[in-house]
């Protein structure tokens, strides 16, 4: 009698195992794919500089020279007159510079304390006015942002961007990071303009331009899309475009 309960419980116990394994899948897993790397997002570089020059205009500050840079480029990049700099560290005319040199940049406290006119009327200038190029403009001008202020014009690679007046080019160039193929025009001591993502420059540092002279192609070099980024300096500061250009 205890042998056949043994063997009942034996037999129970093994159907039991018998219908548990039929009613279990098993699942092999298989080495998986790997999953492909994203490609990198490709951002705008635009407001880089723009913590630097605030930091500098509170604090002041100091900046290293590197090979390709003028007077001008730093002016942009601090959103200060390049004749103010040229003061501060006693650089006499044509303003030379050389890599490794230690360029002081000074806080607020020692820059003209000129109120920026905010007025929305055009404004007038000894200087006369073509626009660089006449497409959409994409991204309007404004006083609150940080960084590399301007207007940002849409068009097609290739077309064509004038200078928009009279003037000397005092650079050409892509050491700005953010700006891609660089182009800044010196009008006078007062205006200079900056034309940034060019294609290609089709004008030489230190040549003559006229207005309206075409100086480069529109591209989208060191940007998302084609666009021209287009500034006008006033003193050293940034400026709205559209106050000056008909």
């Amino acid at each position: 009698m205890i042998i056949s309960k043994i063997k009942f419980q034996v037999l129970f116990f093994s159907l039991f195992v018998l219908i548990l394994s039929s009613c279990t899948k098993i699942h092999r897993h298989t080495a998986k794919d790997p999953i492909p790397d994203k490609e990198p997002i490709k951002e705008r570089v635009y407001f880089t500089y723009g913590l630097k020059s605030k930091e500098a205009e509170e604090y002041g500050g100091e900046y290293i020279v590197k090979k390709g840079d003028s007077l001008y480029t730093i002016s942009l990049l601090y959103d200060v007159n390049y004749l103010s700099i040229a003061k501060w560290n006693n650089i006499k005319e044509p303003y030379r510079i050389k890599p490794g040199q230690r360029i002081e940049i000074k806080s607020k406290k020692f820059r003209p304390n000129k109120q920026v006119n905010k007025d929305k009327r055009k404004f007038s200038s000894k200087l006369k006015w073509v626009r660089p190029h006449e497409g959409r403009i994409s991204k309007e001008f404004s006083y609150s942002d940080i960084g590399k202020k301007g207007i940002d014009i849409s068009g097609n690679i290739g077309d064509e961007v004038y200078s928009v007046s009279d003037g000397v080019v005092v650079y050409t160039g892509d050491g700005i990071k953010g700006y891609g193929n660089l182009i800044i025009v010196k009008h006078n001591d007062t205006f200079l303009s900056a034309y940034a993502h060019t294609n290609r420059i089709l004008v030489n540092e230190n040549s003559k331009v006229d207005r309206g002279q075409v100086i480069a192609e529109l591209g989208d070099s060191d940007s998302i899309k084609p666009i021209l980024h287009f500034q006008i300096r006033k003193n050293g500061k940034s400026v709205d475009p559209e106050k000056y250009l008909p």
